[in-house]
C-alpha cells in the first residue's frame, strides 16, 4: 500500500544553472511506498566522473565551488588551500582531504526509493548531479560517515535542520524518489516546525510492488531533470526572524533572514564572487 502527499513548500526552490526561481507549490507530490531492498551495490552508481573533461572529477568540482575561499587547484585538479564551512556541524574546514561530498539523499536510499528501476546513465547522472546545488554538499567526514545512508527519520544534522529537510524533500521530488512510512511521518513533523502548509491529509493508494530485482535495462524514462516553472510572477519568499542561522552556511529561500547565535542579522543570498545562496550580512 502507498500513501499520496501533497505538500505545499514555498521554501523549495529548483536551480536551473544559476538561475532560481520558484516553485509551483500544487504540484508537489511524494509517494509513501515500502522500501526496495534487493540487489544494491554501490558500483551500480558511476560517480566521480569528469564530466567536462577539465581534469577534475565530481568530488573536485564540488570542493571548489563550496569553498568559502578558493583552494589552488594543481596538476590533476590537486587542491590545496582553501576554506569550507561544513552545513552539518557548523565546523569550519581547511584541508579538502578532510571532507567528504556527500549525497543528500545516499545513493542507497535513492536505490531503495526507485534507483533499482532506472538505467545505468541515469544512475550516473543522478550520482554526479552538478546541475542541482542540493544534489551534493561537502562536509566533516564524522558528519557523513554518521548519517551513512539513513533518511530523516534515522539521521537529522545538528544544524540548519530546515534546509536539510527542504533539500531532501526537492532532491527526492526531483528524482520521483518514494519515501518509506517513517521518513513520511518524519518530513510531516519537519514541515510543521519549519513552517511549511500540508494542503491535505494522505490518501492510501495502491502501487505495483517491484519483482525479484534483475538489474533492469535502459528505458525510456529521460534523465530526471528540473521542473519547469514559470518565472513571471516571483513566488512568496518565507522569512523568520527567529531563525538561528550558521553565518556562511549554505540557506534557502533566497532573501530569507535569520540571526546568528549572537544576535547579528543575516541574509539568505549571493555575492558578486558566489552564485549560491549563503548566509550573509
Amino acid at each position: 500500500m502507498t500513501l499520496k502527499l501533497r505538500a505545499v513548500l514555498l521554501a523549495i526552490f529548483i536551480f536551473s544553472g544559476l538561475s532560481v526561481y520558484p516553485v509551483s507549490a500544487n504540484s508537489l507530490e511524494l509517494v509513501i511506498a515500502t522500501d526496495y531492498t534487493k540487489g544494491y551495490n554501490r558500483a551500480l552508481f558511476k560517480h566521480w566522473i569528469d564530466a567536462d573533461k577539465d581534469g577534475c572529477d565530481t568530488r573536485a568540482e564540488v570542493l571548489i565551488e563550496e569553498a568559502v575561499t578558493k583552494p589552488k587547484v594543481g596538476a590533476k585538479c590537486t587542491l590545496t588551500g582553501g576554506k569550507w564551512l561544513s552545513a552539518y556541524d557548523g565546523k569550519s574546514v581547511s584541508k579538502a582531504s578532510d571532507l567528504d561530498v556527500d549525497h543528500m539523499v545516499p545513493l542507497a536510499e535513492a536505490w531503495r526509493s526507485g534507483a533499482w528501476k532506472w538505467s545505468s546513465a541515469q544512475r550516473q547522472a543522478y550520482a554526479n548531479d552538478l546541475e542541482d546545488a542540493r544534489a551534493l554538499i561537502a562536509v566533516t567526514l564524522s558528519t557523513n560517515r554518521s548519517k551513512g545512508d539513513k533518511d530523516p527519520a534515522l539521521w537529522m544534522p545538528a544544524k540548519e535542520q530546515c534546509t536539510y529537510i527542504e533539500n531532501w524533500i526537492a532532491i527526492k521530488i526531483k528524482y520521483s524518489l518514494t519515501v518509506d512510512a517513517k521518513e513520511a511521518t518524519k518530513l510531516n513533523t519537519l514541515i510543521s516546525t519549519c513552517g511549511l502548509s500540508v494542503t491535505n491529509k494522505p490518501k492510501i493508494l495502491p502501487i505495483p510492488t517491484p519483482g525479484t530485482f534483475n538489474e533492469p535495462p535502459p528505458t525510456d524514462i529521460p534523465t530526471p531533470a528540473p521542473t519547469e516553472v514559470s518565472t513571471s510572477t516571483p513566488g512568496p519568499v518565507v522569512t523568520s526572524s527567529a531563525l538561528i542561522v550558521t553565518p556562511g552556511a549554505f540557506c534557502s529561500p533566497a532573501g530569507a533572514i535569520g540571526n546568528s547565535k549572537t544576535g547579528v542579522s543575516y541574509t539568505c543570498k549571493t555575492s558578486p564572487k558566489d552564485t549560491r545562496n549563503r548566509w550573509r550580512q
